[in-house]
């Protein structure tokens, strides 16, 4: 009886093919890791040549936005370091209660007063320090707080000074300039309020990157410029939320916040200054800003000190100004306006 051999076979198990949802999910994968790294290179690379880092705000239901305290960055232009105190404010520490031999200076306003694009030391805040300090020899200290804050209006100012302002017990108040189309108060609706908190915190979490500020803040700059709005509306032809202001009196609208800021100012105590910060395109006209004859009417009303720094500037405009920047003041500009703020601050402090 013979037996046969089966010589059969079997084929190899071939691997079941993977699902095309397994499929998609691993080349989502690699292009989110591969996007990822992409975006830390970019990131590094563009801190590196100095990008990113600039200043970060913190959501304020009073006056909007304010400096986050504790914080070091650089400005947007020049690149330039900035130091926030755990009070908000740009520069050195200061104590409060305020001690006694302590003269106390705060200067209010917008961008021209946090200084833009300049150092601490180049602020007019600062040079006004070094001023007085030197030419008050009676043994007082001199502390100029600068708390200016970009794109801040003249209500915003007014309510800066009650809310926060008076906390650090100032012997002296300059109110400066400010924009003058983003008027942010107290009468704001509720819910435009809580929005626009909610916009503040997305500026801020963007203002966080380096690819942010090279691709948006430089490279797009005249399409940030035109878009901005809808984070902190500044172009009143673009500015959909303050329609009925723009159409009322703009001169009484400034009269009567200015006149506000120097009332709280003088019922706490306070001496408050007036000052004018000329634009470069009003000096080259001869014309007055847009504010001034407000700020003059307010300054005789209450018999208020105006400093007008515009005789001396408007001979030398082109020298005073950044580089295509027909706004904010170079080192020389801010010179020429801690001069005439310390000729008038030494006149009261002398009295």
């Amino acid at each position: 009886m013979s037996m046969s051999v089966s010589t059969e076979v079997k084929p190899e198990a071939v691997p079941a093919k993977p699902s095309r949802l397994k499929n998609l999910a691993r080349n989502l994968a690699l292009s989110v890791m591969s996007f990822g790294l992409c975006f830390v290179l970019a990131e590094v690379t563009f801190r590196v040549l100095g990008y990113g880092n600039l200043e970060i705000y913190s959501p304020d239901p009073k006056v909007y936005w304010r400096l986050r305290p504790n914080q070091n960055c650089y400005t947007k232009i020049g690149r330039k370091p900035v130091h926030i105190n755990s009070h908000g404010t740009r520069g050195s520490e200061f104590q409060i209660p305020k001690p006694n031999d302590v003269v106390r200076i705060l200067c209010l306003g917008d961008s021209v007063t946090f200084g833009w694009g300049l150092s601490e030391q180049e602020t007019y805040a600062k040079i006004l320090e070094r001023r007085l300090q030197e030419d008050l020899k009676d043994g007082r200290k001199i502390e100029v707080i600068n708390a200016g804050v970009n794109a801040w209006s003249y209500p915003q100012l007014s309510i800066y000074l009650r809310e926060y302002g008076l906390r650090f017990q100032p012997d002296y108040a300059v109110l400066a300039g400010a924009n003058l189309w983003t008027q942010f108060g107290e009468n704001s609706d509720p819910e435009f309020v809580k929005k626009f908190m909610w916009r503040v915190r997305l500026k801020n979490f963007l203002r966080r990157f380096a690819l942010y500020h090279y691709v948006v803040e430089v490279q797009l700059e005249d399409f940030y410029q035109k878009h901005r709005t809808k984070f902190m509306p500044v172009d009143p032809k673009q500015d959909q939320m303050f329609k009925e202001q723009q159409k009322s009196d703009p001169d009484a609208y400034f009269r009567e916040v200015i006149e506000r800021f120097c009332q709280i100012a003088i019922t706490n105590g306070v001496k408050p200054l007036v000052l004018h910060t000329p634009v470069q395109t009003d000096l080259e006209k001869g014309v007055d800003g847009a504010v001034l004859p407000s700020k003059r009417q307010v300054a005789q009303k209450l018999n208020v000190p105006l400093v007008d720094p515009t005789e001396e500037m408007k001979d030398k405009t082109g020298s005073l100004f950044l580089e295509a920047d027909p706004v904010h003041y170079n080192a020389a500009g801010s010179e020429i306006i801690a001069r005439h703020l310390s000729d008038a601050l030494l006149t009261l402090l002398r009295k």
